[in-house]
């Protein structure tokens, strides 16, 4: 993988290709030549806002044109990012603010109440609006400024993932930018990518679900089609006006699709595969038949570049085997190598440099607990069977 980051290949392709299509955004284009020229405004922008390597910026936006420049930006000059779930308010949006100290924080307006009455001291990072005001980032993506420092290194740090905090505080993923890239290869690996796919992209980009596809149009001729949000109703028409041949589920995807009225227009679509995580057993099939395309499961977490291991055999119930950077074997309450189908705890190496997180941002006890001598502790429950497919249990 070349330089095993992904932000170098932005001015590589807008240079050769300032016309071609890295998005649309509900049906506008952004080119690659857009994106750039945007991320280096917003850049040079941050560096004037007192941004320097390694200091954090929060991300509290929608999806838009302009998180995206914002996004490259904070790429494109060393900063981190930190991306906020807009739908955070009161202790956990302060928890967040204060944990990760960021320089700048950008958010779209209407959430700046939530932001000022988190409890958070805002007098110690600067908010910027999404629109509106003269150092709005709409009026900062505007700016015509060329970006003309060194590009980040694969191993440096480009974002704070925090996790969703189900049994504690959040914990900040430390994601680098060679795992961005690794995300993005599993993806492709995942849903079978070829030249002239278009990713259907209604995942928000503070998910790394979203994250993650964010450097594929760089690495392959590929394009994403991404629309402000899941929408149940309107699901499959985007899909068609979009052209889209991927499409990526979550959680309950799946299952809110299913329970969509049937329509003729069920299997009227370019879509050749639909890949992710979270698939029932008991709907798989039903699934398949219905729309027409076939499921490809995959399993992973932030912490191990996000794809772990992906489904390319089609075994209902199983999420594959491993990404080629990554191994995986399952452990007893010892530590000791279990028989095939014994269920106990999933564990991820690294085969290749850089694949697996180097720790939690300021947390070393969880940093510990997660990253032992004998690999990843993952804290997920599995088996493998006689084939080496990994059932999540």
């Amino acid at each position: 993988m070349e330089d095993q980051g992904f932000i170098s290949r932005l001015p590589a392709r807008a240079a050769a290709a300032p016309d071609a299509i890295y998005a649309t955004f509900d049906g506008a284009p952004i080119t690659f030549a857009d994106l750039h020229h945007k991320s280096d405004s917003v850049a040079v922008a941050l560096r004037r806002l007192g941004v320097e390597k390694g200091d954090r910026v929060a991300l509290m936006l929608r999806n838009s044109p302009d998180s995206l420049a914002v996004l490259f930006a904070i790429a494109k000059c060393g900063a981190v990012w930190v991306p906020v779930n807009v739908q955070l308010r009161g202790d956990g949006l302060k928890y967040i603010l204060e944990h990760c100290d960021p320089r700048v924080v950008f958010a779209d307006r209407d959430l700046f109440q939530n932001i000022a009455e988190c409890g958070a001291d805002n007098s110690v990072f600067r908010l910027v609006a999404d629109a509106g005001d003269t150092e709005s980032l709409d009026r900062l993506a505007g700016g015509d400024h060329v970006f003309a420092e060194p590009l980040p290194s694969a191993d440096d740090l480009f974002a704070l993932n925090y996790t969703s905090g189900t049994t504690g505080r959040p914990k900040g993923v430390r994601v680098t930018h060679r795992m961005l890239r690794y995300a993005a290869e599993g993806a492709m690996l995942c849903s079978d990518a070829r030249d002239g796919d278009v990713f259907f992209v209604w995942e928000p980009l503070y998910h790394i679900g979203g994250a993650q596809l964010i450097p594929i149009p760089l690495l392959r001729e590929v394009t994403l089609a991404m629309v402000q949000r899941f929408s149940a109703s309107r699901f499959w028409d985007q899909v068609r006006d979009c052209g889209a041949t991927q499409i990526h589920y979550l959680g309950g995807v799946l299952q809110i699709l299913l329970k969509q009225p049937e329509s003729e227009g069920d299997r009227d679509h370019e879509v050749r595969v639909a890949w992710g995580g979270g698939c029932p057993r008991d709907i798989w099939r039903a699934f398949e038949e219905r729309f027409g395309m076939p499921l490809r499961e995959c399993y992973g977490m932030t912490e191990s570049s996000s794809i772990t291991t992906f489904n390319a055999a089609g075994l209902v119930g199983s999420v594959g085997k491993p990404v080629p950077w990554l191994s995986v074997e399952i452990l007893d309450e010892h530590g000791s190598p279990v028989a095939a189908g014994v269920p106990g705890e999933i564990v991820v190496h690294p085969r290749q440099e850089g694949a697996v997180f180097s720790g939690y941002f300021r947390n070393e006890e969880a940093t510990a607990k997660a990253l032992r001598p004998d690999g990843f502790h993952t804290g997920d429950l599995g088996s493998i069977d006689a084939d080496g497919n990994l059932i999540f249990l």
